[in-house]
């Protein structure tokens, strides 16, 4: 039962099913043939003999009796003379091809003058059929019978037994099927030697992916030949795999970076609050205690929430859509930072046009993300220029500053989440270190994307790039008019 349910026992049965009806169209084919081919051939003889034998008549009187006509004829063939009324004379005995006594044809009592006029199949009690005809011999022929008495005969009927044809065809048929089963049975027994060579990159597939399933997460499936299906099944498995590993390692670092990132303000909290509850703190200390404890629990908190935030984008839920004027969220995000560190030159510069469709919360904080990042993360000092272009259906926007930039390595990951540069770059700063993973999380969220352009020495500017409201707005109507190539 188990190796019916295999695929290799389904394909098998599958081959040898459509192998048994190619086989059975075939043999019914050669069979009907056959018969066609021996009828054929029995009605030529008929024609043949009845032509010759109404020309040697046509003129000349011929007296006939049963002996002499069956003297003319081989086992196999029946000779029925009828007479002017259409009523049977007299006929000539059945014999098989071996010269038996056989079952004659099954006659009316009366031949009609259409009765086998054409080549006709008349049957026997019980034994073979005939091919038979019937023909005019006109006024010259009298049958002498037994007696010495002589009647005129109108025409006769000349009958051939396909007793042989239905013994060939009887032999065809056991042959075929004898050879038809042999030939299944060879062809089942291929089949599976076969396929189960071919299957064999599966099988390893189910190894190998139990393997992995027990946690070997590095095994990796074989791909014998890319270009074939099992090949792509391979391959296609192998990108799977390494997908999951690959989210399970970011997965652990994940883990590994929030417990770190908790277990610092969590230390905190709670050795000031030991000492507050020994009384080891006087009150000036009682107060500088409080005051930490609210600051570790606020920076807690700010990091359970962009945690939180970082989940809900990975959940790949739409954004809330409204019309927004990036332009506007850039100047108000400007007017905060002139606030916050009026000691820095912020600089802004908006021109086209630059609403976007999008959720204004979650594009506002990218743009504090990301002027936060440069005025921490640069010295004093630097200048910081924000600029929202739009053009061409899109809306770009550009925030860059003339610090000391980044080297190729920090700048491949300064997307991941915790990931800090060097505190060379940014003395004194803390952070949690997903600012920058929340603004591609939130603009890959609004169909955009969001590039970095850096080299050491000469300043980093951080480029954001989202389709404008109207952009939108003319393929939506398009896609409603019915044009999906939009």
């Amino acid at each position: 039962m188990r190796r019916a349910n295999s695929l290799r026992g389904r394909l098998v049965c599958a081959v040898i099913v459509l192998a048994a009806l190619g086989m059975a169209i075939v043999d019914a084919a050669s069979i009907v043939a056959l018969q066609v081919y021996f009828r054929d051939r029995a009605d030529a003889w008929l024609a043949d003999t009845t032509t010759r034998v109404t020309q040697q008549i046509d003129t000349t009187s011929v007296v006939v009796t049963k002996n002499s006509i069956a003297a003319l004829l081989q086992p196999g063939y029946v000779v029925v003379l009828v007479g002017a009324d259409g009523r049977i004379v007299d006929q000539t005995p059945a014999q098989d091809s071996l010269g038996n006594p056989a079952a004659p044809p099954t006659l009316p009592a009366v031949l009609g003058k259409d009765f086998a006029a054409k080549p006709t199949t008349l049957p026997s009690a019980g034994g073979p059929e005939y091919r038979a005809q019937m023909f005019d011999v006109g006024t010259h022929v009298r049958y002498m019978g037994a007696d010495g008495h002589s009647v005129t005969i109108a025409s006769a009927l000349l009958a051939e037994s396909l007793d042989p044809t239905a013994e060939a065809l009887n032999r065809l048929m056991l042959f075929e099927l004898t050879a038809t089963v042999v030939a299944l049975a060879g062809i089942g027994l291929l089949s599976f030697g076969v396929l189960k060579v071919g299957l064999l990159p599966l099988r390893d597939m189910a190894r190998t992916a139990r393997r992995i399933a027990a946690g070997e997460l590095h095994q990796r499936i074989d791909v014998p030949n890319e270009g074939s299906e099992v090949g792509q099944v391979a391959a296609a498995l192998n990108e799977a795999f390494d997908a999951r590993q690959q989210s399970e390692e970011r997965l652990r670092r994940f883990v590994a970076d929030a417990s770190h990132e908790l277990r610092t303000p969590l230390t905190t909290i709670r050795g000031w609050a030991e000492m507050h509850q020994h009384g080891l703190a006087g009150e000036e200390l009682t107060a500088l205690s409080m005051s930490r404890i609210q600051q570790e629990s606020a920076r807690m908190q700010d990091l359970v929430g962009d945690l939180l935030l970082l989940a809900q984008l990975d959940q790949q839920h739409e954004p809330a859509t409204g019309t927004v004027d990036l332009g506007v969220l850039a100047a108000d995000a400007v007017a905060d930072a002139r606030v916050t560190a009026p000691d820095r030159r912020v600089e802004l510069t908006v021109s086209g046009e630059t609403e976007v469709t999008g959720d204004e919360n979650r594009l506002r904080e990218v743009l504090q993300n990301l002027i936060s990042n440069a005025l921490v993360h640069t010295p004093s000092g630097t200048e910081i220029d924000v600029r929202v272009t739009g053009e061409r259906g899109r809306v770009e926007l550009v925030v860059a500053d003339n610090g000391p930039g980044m080297d190729e390595a920090t700048a491949g990951r300064v997307f991941e989440r915790f990931f800090r540069a060097d505190q060379a770059r940014s003395p004194g700063t803390g952070g949690t270190g997903l600012g920058l993973s929340i603004v591609r999380s939130i603009v890959t969220a609004h169909g955009g994307s969001v590039d970095l352009v850096t080299r050491s020495g000469e300043g980093s500017a951080f480029t954001v790039r989202l389709s404008s409201a109207s952009w939108e707005s003319a393929v939506r109507r398009a896609r409603l008019a019915g044009n999906d190539d939009v």
